[in-house]
Parts: structure tokens; C-alpha cells; sequence
């Protein structure tokens, strides 16, 4: 071994000795969307081997090192978990340092100066009768709708009020649209049966962007989904996914970092495209993502209730 790869592999070492006697330490840890983990970096010099020295790690070098390996999330009971980021989920090579603008009431994703990205809305019942043409005007390139929801009570399956007239006045306007499912599926076959019905409702119209299945918490412990494993949620949702691709149609997933990273086995979900929920500055899921969804309380013209705000990333839903 030549003294650059020893000196490397030292310093490798090094790192991880420090990151594992920090957890075992019980490091201190605070809520921060900006760390996550409070903690005093050594300053001496610390020799490791005969004449080696490795020169203090710096604590922006320590949470790059963190970062690159871990999801930090809090779970449902407020405890920080270091999650392993699975390489096999492919990441994302965004860069938000300098590259969000604010205009108007939409954010948007520059490169190079020039803006990449689209803006878009996904709306339901909750959001009243919507102008369209308002919508189309501000600026607003694309839409998802609500189709329905699956109860977390009674499981039974609910068509969105609104739906048919969103998806049909949506389209009038040009606009691209793509539709989305509340899940409350227990099961691969009930996964299969919110597909279907949801096939059923877009089979009218011509729908242009993916049929999306929307897990997240409904923030009820008597909710039915509440005992599933992270092994059991995905096995129902690869029963919703795989149904609507069967059917020619594409799709993906929506869900935020807790549910991704703690809620989801990943393994089961390979291949599928994820829209991004987090309302932050900037998003902190390393995973590929093609939308990020960064406010609920978004405001657009012709839309009287607060509504979902969303980054396309690449050109999404852009009309050609």
C-alpha cells in the first residue's frame, strides 16, 4: 500500500470513529432544519500512526461527510434517526445555494442564470371553484387533481367533488395535467383496487402527466394504515403502481422525508419516479425527484382558498 492510499484510508477511519462515538455519546440533538445536530469539533491535531497527522475535521467538512451518507429525519415521536441513504434509489444532483428565485408569487430553479423549471398546483375540493383561465394566465404551467381518497376509517373508496370539472376546465386552458389518489390502501389487492378505480375516472379524458399515489400520515392513530410496516405500505402501493402502469399509463410517487426515508421500504419501489413534499427553504432528500411540492399556503389568481405550490423540475409538464 503506498503512503497516499494508507494516509487515506487513516483519514477515512478517522471520520467514522468520530461519527460513531458521537451517536454512542448520545450527542446532543436539537430541531434545526439547517444541522439537525449540535455538537463541539476538536480542535487539536491528533496523531494517528507513526509519523502521520490528520489536521482537525472542520464541522462544515463533518456534515458534508454526514450528508452524503445519511438522512437525517425526526420520527413520529421527535426522535432525530440517521437513516442509510440507499445508492440504489439513485440521487439527485441539484443545487440550491444559489439557484432558487423568488418572482411573483412562484419560486423558480435557475441554471446558469436562465430558468429550468415549471410552476405547478395540485388542488381538490378544498380549494373551491377554480377560474382556469386565471390560473393559466398567471403563469402556471401545470396542474394535478385530486381524483379521490380512500377513507382512513371505513376504507371506503370516495370520489373528489371537484374532480370532473378541474380535469375538464384545466385541459380547455392548455394546461398539462396529471391526477392524484390519497391512499389508505392495507393491501397489495386493495393498492390494485384504488388503481382501478381511479382508471375508471381518467378514462374520459386526456390526461398528459402521471397518475400519482399520494401516501403520507393522516395524523389519526385510529387510522387503518396505522400498524402497517414499512414493508407492508410499500407492498400496497406497488399494488396501486404497477396496476396504473400495466395500463399504460406512467406514474409516480408523493410523499415527504419522514415517509421516504422511515415509512417506505425502498427496495420494493425501484424504478419510480417521486414528487417531493417539504416545506423549507430548500428540499433535503438526496434521492432523484422530478417535483418538489414547497408550500400548502401557496396563493394563485382565480383560486380563492390557499393552495400547494410546486417546482417542475428539468422542463416537467412544460408544453412544447
Amino acid at each position: 500500500m503506498t503512503d497516499k492510499k494508507r494516509r487515506i484510508c487513516i483519514i477515512v477511519l478517522i471520520i467514522e470513529i468520530i461519527i460513531i462515538i458521537g451517536l454512542l455519546a448520545g450527542i446532543s440533538m436539537t430541531r434545526s432544519h439547517s444541522k439537525g445536530l449540535q455538537f463541539e469539533i476538536p480542535q487539536e491535531q491528533r496523531t494517528v500512526a507513526a509519523n502521520y497527522a490528520v489536521q482537525p475535521l472542520s464541522e462544515d467538512n463533518y456534515w458534508k461527510f454526514v450528508n452524503q451518507r445519511f438522512i437525517l429525519v425526526y420520527d413520529d415521536t421527535g426522535v432525530l434517526q440517521w437513516v442509510k441513504i440507499d445508492n440504489a434509489f439513485g440521487r439527485n444532483n441539484y443545487d440550491f445555494d444559489s439557484s432558487l428565485l423568488d418572482q411573483g408569487n412562484y419560486k423558480y430553479y435557475t441554471e446558469n442564470g436562465t430558468i429550468t423549471s415549471t410552476v405547478g398546483i395540485d388542488v381538490s375540493k378544498y380549494q373551491g371553484t377554480i377560474d382556469w383561465a386565471q390560473v393559466k394566465a398567471s403563469g402556471v404551467d401545470f396542474a394535478f387533481v385530486r381524483v379521490g381518497l380512500r377513507g382512513y376509517g371505513n376504507g371506503a373508496l370516495v370520489l373528489d367533488d371537484t374532480f370532473d370539472y378541474n380535469v375538464s376546465e384545466a385541459l380547455k386552458q392548455d394546461l398539462s395535467v396529471g391526477v392524484y389518489f390519497y391512499s389508505q390502501a392495507v393491501s397489495y389487492e386493495e393498492g390494485v383496487e384504488e388503481a382501478q378505480f381511479v382508471l375508471q375516472q381518467v378514462k374520459a379524458y386526456n390526461i398528459n402527466l402521471p397518475i400519482v399515489l399520494d401516501t403520507e400520515d393522516t395524523m389519526d392513530e385510529s387510522a387503518r394504515t396505522g400498524s402497517l410496516t414499512p414493508e407492508q405500505r410499500s407492498e400496497a402501493c406497488r399494488g396501486f403502481l404497477e396496476t396504473i402502469r400495466a395500463a399504460g399509463y406512467e406514474t409516480m410517487i408523493y410523499a415527504n422525508l419522514r415517509w421516504i426515508a422511515l415509512e417506505l421500504d425502498l427496495t420494493q419501489l425501484y424504478g419510480y419516479d417521486i414528487w417531493y413534499a417539504q416545506y423549507a427553504n430548500e428540499p433535503a432528500l438526496p434521492y432523484q425527484y422530478k417535483i418538489w411540492q414547497y408550500t400548502n399556503e401557496g396563493t394563485v389568481p382565480g383560486i380563492s382558498q390557499p393552495v400547494d405550490l410546486n417546482i417542475g423540475f428539468n422542463g416537467f409538464g412544460k408544453k412544447q
